[in-house]
């Protein structure tokens, strides 16, 4: 059985209420755009109905980089925001760093692993186990080299990028759905990879997530149709998994094609989903603070800045 891993002991909370930080995005010319968050009182409910989005509005981050905050609306109502970068693999490489090795485990927040990096965006990976401390829960290939089980029934996805592949013929990345998709550690090409679950949305539009009224800051890897990656994390709390694929697969059926979404895999949530950008153009940051259990188990802690294992990075290629 999968040991989650421990984090604090939560006492109630009572009435919570936050007034939200204010985020600076630096924008080209030394221009500056100042974004304030609403104030949320609680975590909305999970309720779906009339949820949507206005037109995406990309900027650019770097060379085949685009960074977005989509207002996500509930009845006129601000209830989250989606964080999201855009990758184009053929301009962009993806890497994937985990502090699990022989040596013993590392932990850092998404600041330091960005700063030790170099990455120009960044996010975190996968879950990982308390027991053995900090050791992932599914497979991720760092490098080359095979971190983790090589096996979880619970893995239903892989994020995949930087084959070697001399003829030129595999994508630089790519994001597989077990389902439709064959994978083997044995003879994988690829030298970077993190295994997760649940799938999100299917590339027949199927909503792979069963319902329940748990929410959480959630961090989500897509692959549009046009083979582009999705980096995705949620500032708010709003998001039940299933809630997330449904939102998704409306968002693939507006007139401008929102999201544009293919596969979309969940990764780790709540006090772990974080992102960073970091160009000349973009600068952005946000930790999870959001963690519910269902209705009356709120596990909500503002201002929390979790310290994690593993983290997906982009670097350019030039």
């Amino acid at each position: 059985m999968l040991k989650r891993r421990e984090f604090v002991k939560l006492v109630g909370l009572g009435a919570l209420s936050l007034a939200m930080a204010e985020y600076t995005i630096s924008i080209k010319e030394d221009t500056q755009k100042k974004i304030n968050k609403k104030n949320f009182s609680r975590v909305p409910s999970s309720d779906y109905i009339n949820v949507l989005h206005k037109p995406i509005k990309w900027e650019s981050a770097s060379s085949g980089l685009d960074f977005s905050r989509t207002e996500i609306f509930r009845n006129n109502e601000l209830v989250d925001v989606i964080a999201t970068v855009k990758i184009n693999p053929k301009i962009n490489k993806i890497r994937v760093f985990n502090g699990n090795n022989g040596g013993g485990t590392e932990s850092r927040s998404i600041e330091s692993w960005q700063e030790k990096t170099g990455a120009l965006a960044m996010i975190n990976a996968s879950q990982y186990m308390s027991d053995p401390h900090l050791y992932p829960c599914a497979l991720v290939i760092c490098d080359g080299k095979q971190k983790g089980p090589k096996y979880n029934k619970y893995s239903r996805g892989m994020l995949l990028a930087e084959p070697k592949d001399l003829e030129g013929k595999l994508k630089k990345a790519d994001l597989l759905d077990f389902d439709y998709d064959k994978f083997d550690y044995k003879t994988t090409p690829y030298t970077q990879g993190v295994q997760h679950w649940p799938i999100l949305l299917d590339r027949e539009g199927q909503i792979k997530v069963n319902e329940t009224n748990w929410q959480a800051n959630r961090t989500v890897v897509g692959k549009t149709k046009e083979d582009e990656i999705l980096f995705m994390t949620t500032e708010g709390g709003y998001f039940t998994l299933y809630n997330f694929g449904r939102f998704l697969k409306d968002s693939n059926e507006r007139t401008d094609k929102g999201f544009n979404i293919h596969t979309a895999m969940n990764m780790d949530g709540g006090y772990e989903a974080e992102m960073i950008v970091n160009t000349p153009q973009i600068s952005y940051l946000t930790y999870g603070e959001f963690e519910t259990q269902g209705i009356l188990k709120n596990l909500t802690v503002f201002d929390v800045r979790l310290n994690i294992p593993g983290v997906i990075g982009v670097f350019s290629r030039d």
